[in-house]
């Protein structure tokens, strides 16, 4: 199925945004790695390193185990997972936990070393930011679209009752006028200043500049009240409908 020119366009820029996003994370991760290589200095013989590691193997466990649950839920509600392959970033966070596993383990004495391991922390952790913030705004989108979508079917449903409406309010006007008894059953039952007013108020309804739930019950409700009185007027004997109606109502059927 051939794309609109609208969705061509939805699309692109949803394309740009995600693009510029990754490049200026990837920026700022490049920054970080620059500055943990060459303005900072690990001295090889503290004795805060291997509890450095230690917190660093136990929070890439707990991000890992949360980003797990994450995708988990994710699924669960059949949602898209973001335009990244997940599989890459649990990768990464396995990764650098054997990686700090083994450092716990061997206990290298190297800065450099240790500089990649939180490199190797700040990765995974930068790439699973990325994937909920593109996520999220892949979800804030679809909300978007949907209530636009949303928007735009109440106001088509609005606009042809209204113009439904009217051509029902103009028949009951017409049979007033050419026969006196449908006014006089009208004034009799109470029923022609509800008519009137509800024909009005269907009409300001052409001002709003939106449409909820709500407006497009209301005016179903005052095209449905509309539709009862012709049906009770043609009811009389002798009253005829005029063609051009008669032929609405076989074109509808």
């Amino acid at each position: 199925m051939k794309e609109s020119r609208a969705e061509r366009y939805r699309s692109r820029r949803r394309n740009d945004s995600e693009v510029s996003r990754f490049w200026i994370m990837g920026l700022l991760f490049s920054l970080l790695v620059l500055a943990f290589e060459f303005l900072i200095e690990i001295p090889v013989d503290a004795k805060w390193l291997q509890e450095m590691e230690m917190a660093l193997f136990s929070a890439s466990f707990t991000l890992l185990a949360f980003y797990l649950l994450g995708l988990t839920f994710v699924f669960s509600r059949q949602q898209e997972a973001g335009k990244v392959n997940h599989h890459v970033i649990i990768y990464a966070w396995l990764g650098a936990i054997l990686f700090h596993l083994f450092l716990l383990i061997t206990n290298i004495a190297n800065q450099h070393v240790y500089k990649a391991g939180i490199i190797l922390f700040l990765g995974p952790l930068f790439l699973t930011v990325y994937h909920f913030i593109t996520y999220l705004s892949a979800l804030r989108a679809a909300r978007r679209e949907q209530d636009m979508a949303t928007a735009a079917s109440y106001e088509r449903a609005a606009y042809q009752l209204i113009l439904e409406g009217s051509k029902v309010y103009s028949e009951i006007s017409r049979l007033k006028i050419a026969y006196p008894e449908v006014e006089q059953m009208l004034r009799a039952n109470d029923f022609y200043d509800k008519l009137e007013r509800y024909a009005l108020e269907m009409q300001q309804y052409l001002q709003a500049k939106q449409f909820t739930r709500k407006d497009v019950e209301v005016l179903e409700g005052h095209f449905l009240y509309l539709e009862n009185l012709l049906h009770l007027a043609k009811q009389h004997p002798g009253i005829m409908e005029s063609r051009a109606f008669a032929h609405r109502e076989n074109y509808e059927s």
